[in-house]
């Protein structure tokens, strides 16, 4: 799909945020008001800041600009229901000054600010995002909690060890994990509705995902009984399905064309599953992520100068192999040597006026 790059990214991030809110539905009732409280606190403080942002920078606030809440409801999404309110703020701070305003505005972002931001404080506070309260538990948010906090799916994977949820409480979201990104079924429910409404990529959700199934099914982290059941947990651990499918295609960071989605998302896929595999932390799309994303416009730039390629020495060395074969040229007679206007640098002659500009100047530095 290429339209959405085309319409308004205000339109697209307000229906993706739209869209991604479903999730808080099955996450009201299986962990708790908290998780909508810390998805909300996320997004006003996102707001928030940069409110105050364009105030220090002295530039108009744009209140219409709908990346900034979908960045904060996406950086909810990816924490506990447990996650302190301070790390709330940071992820905030994280995500609108270091993700945003560092590199200038919205449209100027080189990195996915809810993945720098949840990224940091997976590195800077493990025990605070990495452990969940059990499934069943409610974390309630004014009383102290008394349950247990425990490790999510993809910890499992990381030991080598075969999730002990089976496939149907796996799917459900009856697992322990962040606020958003466990509910696997309605995740898929949110891409078909996504893709039907033309504001995310099709080319770079399905190449991010054939490509990590590929790599899950010949090469499983646990001893699974067939390929499918590794593909089909490692689509349901950490944030890799959450993040294709609202993370991977955002309007300012994709690709344009076509076989540049295709590279962007097989490239993310790939770098995913190798720090699954050979990485030490949790959260490896995250990471891949942020690689990826940096390299968003050279896959464009790659696909053209292949296209260029292709047309100007390999159409014109087979061009010429048929003229040489009919007999219409001699291998002996003398060729004009053409260069690409590609590669034709549009240096300045050095003329007469430039001369003379050079002579006036040297005159009346020596007449001083």
């Amino acid at each position: 799909m290429t339209k959405n790059i085309a319409r308004e990214p205000d339109k697209v991030y307000f229906e993706r945020m739209v869209i991604m809110a479903m999730l808080l539905v099955p996450a009201a009732f299986l962990q708790g008001i908290r998780t909508v409280l810390v998805c909300v606190m996320s997004v006003v403080c996102c707001m928030l800041f940069d409110a105050v942002c364009c105030l220090i920078r002295k530039i108009r606030y744009n209140v219409k600009d709908a990346a900034v809440p979908f960045w904060g409801l996406a950086a909810g999404m990816m924490m506990p229901v447990s996650v302190p309110v301070g790390l709330i703020i940071l992820s905030s701070v994280l995500c609108v000054v270091v993700g945003k305003h560092l590199f200038g505005s919205s449209d100027n972002i080189i990195f996915s600010p809810p993945a720098i931001s949840t990224a940091f404080l997976i590195i800077c506070y493990p025990a605070e995002m990495l452990y969940a309260p059990k499934y069943g538990e409610i974390y309630q948010p004014f009383t102290d909690f008394e349950g247990v906090l425990t490790r999510s799916t993809e910890y499992s994977l990381k030991l080598g060890n075969v999730p002990s949820k089976n496939v149907l409480d796996t799917l459900m979201g009856f697992v322990p994990g962040s606020i958003g990104a466990i509910y696997m079924l309605v995740i898929l429910v949110c891409g078909v509705c996504l893709v039907l409404r033309r504001t995310n990529s099709f080319a770079a959700v399905m190449s991010t995902l054939v490509v990590s199934a590929a790599l899950a099914f010949f090469f499983p982290r646990a001893d699974f009984e067939n390929g499918w059941l590794s593909v089909f947990y490692e689509f349901s651990s950490g944030y890799l399905l959450f993040g294709t499918v609202f993370l991977a295609a955002e309007p300012y960071n994709v690709p344009q064309k076509l076989m540049g989605k295709v590279l962007y998302g097989a490239t993310l896929g790939y770098i995913t599953m190798m720090f699954r595999h050979f990485g030490q932390t949790e959260g490896s799309f995250l990471f891949a992520l942020l690689l990826t994303g940096a390299l968003g416009s050279s896959f464009d730039r790659l696909v053209d100068n292949l296209v260029y390629w292709k047309k100007t020495y390999v159409n014109s060395f087979e061009k010429s192999k048929t003229t040489v074969q009919s007999g219409g040229v001699k291998l002996t007679d003398t060729q004009e040597i053409v260069i690409p206007e590609k590669y034709k640098y549009n240096t300045p002659p050095i003329d007469g006026e430039i001369k003379r500009h050079r002579k006036k100047k040297r005159k009346k530095e020596d007449d001083r």
